[in-house]
């Protein structure tokens, strides 16, 4: 006679048991996952911004200046031809042919964008996305914010203005001066403080898309699009205070706003997804990452101006 062979099969509590473990790993490599996932995202970050740094030098090789922040012909809040900075350095980020699409005023910095003839052209350059001004760990950000005055392509990566707030900006005090502001544009000879010691790009989060918010859109010249500030810290749980009426209050996703005025006390924080931080390139090229718990004052304030005569400690 042959010998039955009997084959044992898992228990119920064996697989449940199994599984149980095969959580628990899981569990355990997804933050590790997720952290080499980010890190990646912010090496790519880090490239973008030294990308714009650079493309601000070759313009300033070419014009012996840095582009200015805003225009404001006569000085006013919002005067004419309210033009940014963004579009100065785009022959210098490979973006000619976009250059080229532009009018002859803007390259000049006179070019009004607001209802121009190239904002609301379906083809126009003002839409164009373009990559190197877009964080990858702003996933959820927006790409155009479309309004009645056009069509415009957002991006994580705004000049750092001095002053503390709009105001300030506009009072282009030499004690607050940064590399770029209202009406003005430094030399590198004019950056006293040193080049290493002065930033002058740092990250803002894109709209989430409401209608009402158009921050991250570094065609613009109010602070939250084209400009940051440092009257507070990076990330601050404090609210950015947004021109009266456009402000779209997200503090879950670290866009917390409120409504300021029309001018003066409109000011935004740097604002990162990056785990405790934002990417800050400074004048003369470098990239740091500055701390949400950076020292106010003696640091990162004292890195937004070009003549403080601050002695700026190890950061």
């Amino acid at each position: 006679m042959m010998n039955a062979r009997t084959r044992r099969a898992f228990t119920l509590v064996e697989l449940l048991v199994v599984i149980a473990i095969i959580g628990v790993l899981v569990a355990l490599l997804l933050p590790a996952v997720q952290a080499a996932r980010e890190a990646g995202r912010r090496a790519q970050c880090v490239n973008n911004i030294k990308q714009l740094t650079l493309g601000l030098h070759n313009r300033h090789d070419a014009y012996l200046k840095l582009p200015q922040g805003c225009v404001w012909n006569n000085g006013n809040y919002y005067d004419t031809p309210r033009t940014g900075w963004n579009y100065s350095i785009f022959p210098y980020i490979e973006q000619k042919n976009v250059a080229d699409k532009l009018p002859q005023s803007a390259h000049s910095q006179q070019w009004m964008p607001w209802w121009s003839t190239e904002a609301n052209d379906p083809a126009g350059p003002t839409r164009v996305v373009i990559k190197s001004w877009l964080c990858p760990s702003d996933g959820s950000g927006k790409l155009l914010n479309t309004q009645g005055w056009g069509v415009f392509s957002l991006g994580n990566y705004h000049a750092a203005f001095g002053g503390f707030e709009l105001q300030g900006a506009r009072a282009n005090l030499p004690e607050q001066r940064a590399p770029m502001g209202v009406n003005f544009g430094a030399r590198f000879g004019e950056i006293i403080d040193g080049t290493s010691n002065t930033m002058i790009l740092s990250e803002y989060l894109r709209s989430r898309g409401a209608t009402n918010d158009q921050r991250g859109m570094p065609w613009g010249d109010q602070p939250g699009y084209g400009q940051v500030y440092t009257q507070l810290s990076p990330n601050s749980g404090s609210p950015d205070r947004i021109y009266v009426g456009w402000c779209d209050n997200k503090p879950q996703q670290n866009l917390p706003c409120i409504n300021g005025d029309s001018g003066a006390n409109n000011t935004v924080a740097a604002r990162s997804l990056h785990p405790n931080g934002v990417t800050t390139a400074m004048a003369d090229g470098s990239v740091r990452f500055i701390t949400n718990h950076v020292d106010l004052v003696t640091i990162w304030r004292a890195l937004a101006t070009i003549d403080g005569g601050e002695v700026v400690p190890s950061f």
